[in-house]
């Protein structure tokens, strides 16, 4: 009985040994390798984008004034609509204007009449000063007479273009083409004593411009990135419209001023863009984002988005070595392009930088990319032995 049981430790003490030595070989193996997904980072030439704020502004705002006293007797627009240059907007009574107008014909008629008088006697009395038939004082009192009567017509000539220009002012026409805004007066007001009365504006929005403006600082580090080559400039800028719901215009723009100084109130730039608007879709006083394409990054470093993660001191990558090690990789982000991040510091072209699994490694650790078979083989489940 005693043999048998000294037999059963035995039994037992070289099982637990076996054990041992299991875990331990275990712990000299390591992790088991991280299944990851690769990409190789790329060096490309890619646009310059900066993003602004901006708004809509009417390429050119027309007000309409009454430039005559009068009443408004009609209106002869739509609010809101599409008018030409030289349509009818309002009458003003031209009863008032008419009758001036007569007036003045009536006075030019009479002033021709005595001119033509003076002259008679002028080429009658010239002969007979010539003769001594009448004193040289007389001739020349009919010469002055003449030339009175002359500028007489002038004067009333003038007055008679002067009420026609105050008949055709009672006609008030559009002087823009492009979209009318609210009538400010309404019909049956007097307009117009006193100082011109502003009536309506017309904003012309085909083309249209767009306004923002740029920090002196980012002014200046674009400038010292053209100046040593990290910018190439490629012709005119170009400027995409992003509207507030988040669509983009088909139309794109170009910079047409930039201004020459900077403000001291905001220590800004003011930039304006010109862009085509047929379907009037731009309304001034809108805010959009712009896209403003402005030159080319020659030699940039990308990567997938996925492969850049954020951490309390800055961003990071893992890239992994021929041998299949992982690496932590501090890098300097630059701006999205499109689906990929440009990397501006950290990283070199033609690395191959982690797409997925990253979460899963540490530095140092053994990676391994699954094979297609094997990431779509199902998965097979072990029953529970009892």
């Amino acid at each position: 009985m005693r043999g048998t049981i000294m037999i059963g430790v035995a039994g037992l003490l070289a099982s637990l040994l076996a054990g041992c030595d299991g875990k331990q070989d275990v712990a000299k193996a390591g992790p088991p390798p991280v299944p990851v997904r690769l990409e190789k980072s790329t060096r490309e030439t890619v646009p310059v984008v900066t993003e602004f704020v901006g708004r809509a502004q009417a390429y050119r705002s027309v007000e309409i004034m009454a430039r005559v006293e009068g009443i408004l007797e009609t209106r002869h627009f739509v609010e809101g609509s599409q008018v030409r240059k030289g349509d009818l907007l309002y009458s003003l009574e031209r009863a008032p204007y008419e009758a001036a107008l007569r007036d003045a014909e009536a006075s030019l008629a009479k002033q021709k009449a005595t001119a033509v008088n003076a002259a008679s006697r002028e080429a009658r009395l010239a002969p007979l000063v010539k003769e001594n038939a009448i004193s040289q004082q007389e001739y020349d009192n009919a010469v002055a007479s003449m030339k009175e009567s002359e500028a007489t017509v002038a004067a009333a000539e003038s007055q008679v273009d002067r009420a026609k220009l105050n008949l055709e002012y009672t006609r008030i026409l559009a002087t823009e083409s492009g979209r009318i805004g609210r009538s400010e007066m309404p019909e049956g007001r007097l307009v117009g004593k006193g100082s011109p009365t502003r009536l309506t504006v017309i904003d012309k929005l085909d083309p249209i411009y767009v306004s923002f403006t740029i920090s002196d600082r980012d002014a200046l580090a674009f400038r010292k990135a053209l100046q040593s080559g990290a910018i190439q400039e490629h012709g005119d800028s170009v400027a995409r419209i992003i509207m507030p719901d988040g669509s983009q215009l088909k139309p794109t723009g170009r910079i047409d001023f930039a201004d020459i100084e900077v403000s001291e109130s905001s220590g800004t730039i003011a930039l304006r863009a010109v862009l085509p608007n047929p379907k009037a879709e731009l309304l001034p006083g809108l805010f959009v984002r712009i896209e403003l394409t402005s030159g080319e990054s020659p030699n940039t470093i990308l990567v997938p988005q996925q492969a850049v993660m954020k951490s309390p001191t800055g961003h990071y990558l893992w890239v992994v070595d021929a041998k299949g090690r992982a690496e932590r990789r501090d890098v300097v982000v630059g701006k999205w392009q499109r689906e990929k991040w440009a990397i501006d510091k950290g990283l070199g072209a033609g690395e191959m930088v982690v797409v997925e699994g990253g979460q899963k490694l540490s530095p140092g650790a053994q990676t391994f990319v699954p094979t297609p078979a094997a990431a779509s083989a199902p998965s097979v489940s072990v029953p529970a032995a009892r």
